[in-house]
């Protein structure tokens, strides 16, 4: 893999964004994939079988002389002003280095269930299919089938693969499998997070309680969270998982669920499962916090309101939140991070959000430049610029001990190690098979709020929905 200097301070300013789509928001709506039989064979086959492979060569890179135009399809704009800049820089960078290509960025609008593979399906229609495009994971089948993802296995090959997931700095182990899909690699992991338990220490301390030992269980969290409402007035908890701030998304709902000991689908992911012990558990205890008055159900800009004013003890989002909240508190209180809680005396299941970049070019030297903008904007460099400038969890998780890279800022940072933390135990987030992943996903949010915030009844509630998806 091509080793890629620090970059400038993402923050500073450069230029302009090259649009090709609509104005984009700028608060998240974010809402993260046997024994072989033995047989005699014959003295011949043995040795054809010990013949040492040939070497696999790296994937070729552009040649200097050649010109290349590629375009990159990405929502990280959708993050705010502080993403913009910083996917704006990367670009730059990259072609500074390689002034024979450029790139063209396109502004996903939205992050909602299926809204990718909607704008693909408008790009497809007007003859403007992007050569990359940055894929929720949920959405990554279904892009792949319908839009000619790349086989990167087949096209790009193992070595460069290997080199891309290895190197000084390598990719943890679990996240080089989101990106595969019927065992081969489609999209390399590009930015992810875990959900993370956003704290005001001033309220915690206002409240008589001790920030610096949040509570690690749903039970714990709802005493804390009524305990700050009555001493401050104000709101204890938001959960980003469920309600109007999940935006229709499911990835950090199905880590409630998989800390219940649920799923939202049977092990082969042939069919939902939303009617199991784990499940209905998941969701009567979001029900509970809710009639209590421990939880709230804010949207992400009422959200964000509230916690810059100081009006919000507690809240469970994707740490891609974190330049958001930073900025919306305003340096006003201390704010802190914690792990997820999990039930009773065992450690939540974090599930990934986050997406993978995707190829869909289809001529060579295309191929090429979209191959050398992916080790790029994957290097860790990049890495390091994504961790300290959006929040996002490095997938090459030894940049945060290397002085060069993230040591000295993550000694500093109170919002890494939870993450980096929980990296090491992620799920992945389950995608829904079939072109009706997103109804699917909408259905089941649309269900948990009506049990969790209007108190329908969890059991009839959930039985409702599983006979709905069991159709789709």
């Amino acid at each position: 893999m091509t080793s890629y200097p620090l970059h400038a301070d993402a923050r500073t300013k450069s230029r302009g964004l090259r649009l090709r789509r609509s104005t984009i928001t700028k608060l998240v709506a974010i809402a993260l994939v046997g024994l072989s039989a033995c047989s005699v064979v014959s003295a011949g086959a043995a040795t054809k079988a010990k013949a040492k492979p040939k070497p696999v060569p790296a994937f070729a890179s552009v040649p200097s002389g050649t010109h290349v135009s590629i375009s990159l399809a990405s929502y990280l704009p959708t993050l705010g002003t502080v993403a913009t800049s910083t996917l704006n820089s990367w670009v730059t960078g990259f072609e500074t280095l390689h002034p024979n290509i450029t790139v063209t960025i396109e502004p996903e609008a939205s992050t909602a269930a299926g809204a990718i593979s909607g704008q693909l399906q408008q790009d497809a229609i007007a003859g403007k299919t992007p050569d990359l495009v940055q894929v929720p994971f949920d959405e990554m089948p279904n892009v792949v089938a319908n839009f000619k993802g790349v086989d990167l296995t087949k096209v790009v090959g193992a070595t460069s693969l290997g080199a891309e997931w290895g190197g000084p700095y390598p990719y943890a182990k679990a996240i080089t499998k989101l990106g595969v899909l019927k065992g081969d690699v489609y999209g390399i992991p590009w930015v992810l997070s875990t959900p993370v338990l956003f704290i005001n220490d001033d309220l915690f301390t206002k409240a008589g309680l001790n920030p610096h030992k949040p509570p690690t269980n749903w039970a714990q969290l709802s005493t804390d969270a009524l305990a700050i409402e009555k001493a401050t007035g104000a709101s204890g908890f938001e959960n980003g998982c469920v309600g109007t701030a999940a935006g229709g998304t499911d990835w950090c709902l199905q880590s409630i669920i998989d800390s219940a000991g649920g799923s939202v689908m049977n092990a082969k992911q042939t069919a939902t499962t939303f009617t199991s012990p784990g499940v209905i558990t998941a969701v009567s205890q979001m029900q509970s916090l809710a009639q209590s008055g421990a939880m709230v159900n804010l949207s992400i800009a009422q959200a964000a309101q509230a916690w810059g004013a100081g009006k919000l003890a507690m809240f469970l989002n994707t740490s891609a939140l974190q330049s958001t909240l930073v900025a919306a508190d305003a340096g006003n209180f201390t704010m802190d991070a914690a792990f997820e809680p999990g039930f009773g005396s065992s450690l939540a299941t974090p599930t990934n959000s986050g997406s993978a970049i995707v190829m869909l070019s289809s001529s060579k030297f295309n191929r090429e430049a979209d191959w050398m903008l992916e080790q790029y904007l994957t290097s860790a460099a990049t890495e390091t610029s994504i961790t300290e400038n959006i929040g996002y969890v490095p997938l090459r998780t030894s940049i945060t001990t290397a002085p060069q890279y993230l040591a000295d800022w993550a000694s500093n940072q109170q919002f890494v190690q939870p993450n980096i933390d929980q990296l090491n135990r992620v799920q992945p987030w389950l995608a829904y098979p079939g072109p009706n992943f997103a109804t699917i996903m909408t259905d089941l949010q649309n269900a948990v709020t009506s049990a969790v915030f209007q108190n329908a009844n969890v059991q009839s509630t959930m039985s409702g929905l599983q006979s709905t998806t069991a159709g789709l």
